[in-house]
């Protein structure tokens, strides 16, 4: 999929007063011009951000055939589709789907409804993989409240947690991948992940959308404390 899709003719909403607020509008608006809106529904994909992770993975090419990963955060789906393609089921690789909130099945993906807070869960994962993990993906964001520095710090947490549970998941030289809103805290991030990955990369792909402050942090050949 190309990374530079065209725009269609601009699509605007006309409302009666009082029946839609402002913002609702224009986030109907944004949803009918967003041209990675209409790629996912044309290609059968379950979000929008399924490209940023197609994206990522020709930025960095870190999926291989017959891998083993675990989709942190996975609703609706989108991101486990596209990390099947790309590993293979039909070449013994294996995707972990994990989210507290149900999806549709996806054939193929094993899917586990619940919070990696909790150990249990962590080890549901574990028994599933049968296997360490060679790519852990995040794609988890908080719920919008409007407020930047809320949103912002949840993000931060969300991150924190994931990286957690890929050091928990990893195999050795595996990569790390998740989702992070720019702000306060960004760096000591990095520096914890500096010290389990030889590489971090930033990269934020085109099929984010130009407004938001959201950054993809990657780090590459995880060095597995446990082996050492």
């Amino acid at each position: 999929m190309s990374k530079n899709l065209t725009n269609n003719p601009r699509v605007k909403i006309k409302v009666k007063k009082g029946s839609k607020t402002v913002s609702s509008r224009r986030w109907l608006e944004r949803q009918l011009n967003d041209p990675y809106v209409a790629a996912a529904k044309k290609d059968g994909y379950r979000s929008r951000s399924a490209y940023k992770l197609i994206e990522l993975n020709e930025k960095f090419n870190f999926f291989k055939k017959g891998q083993s990963v675990v989709d942190l955060g996975s609703a609706p789906g989108g991101w486990s589709q596209v990390a099947l393609e790309f590993v293979g089921a039909s070449n013994k690789g294996k995707v972990v789907s994990i989210d507290i909130q149900d999806i549709e099945p996806i054939e193929g993906v094993i899917f586990i409804n619940g919070s990696i807070m909790d150990e249990e869960i962590i080890d549901t994962i574990r028994r599933n993989l049968k296997t360490k993990a060679d790519i852990v993906i995040s794609d988890m964001a908080p719920y919008a409240s409007g407020h930047k520095s809320t949103d912002q710090t949840r993000s931060l947490l969300l991150a924190e947690l994931a990286l957690d549970a890929a050091i928990s998941l990893l195999r050795d030289k595996g990569v790390f991948c998740c989702k992070l809103i720019r702000g306060k805290g960004e760096e000591e991030l990095v520096k914890i992940m500096r010290s389990y990955f030889t590489e971090i990369k930033r990269f934020k792909p085109a099929a984010s959308r130009k407004d938001s402050a959201e950054i993809f942090l990657i780090g590459l050949n995880f060095n597995n404390q446990d082996l050492a």
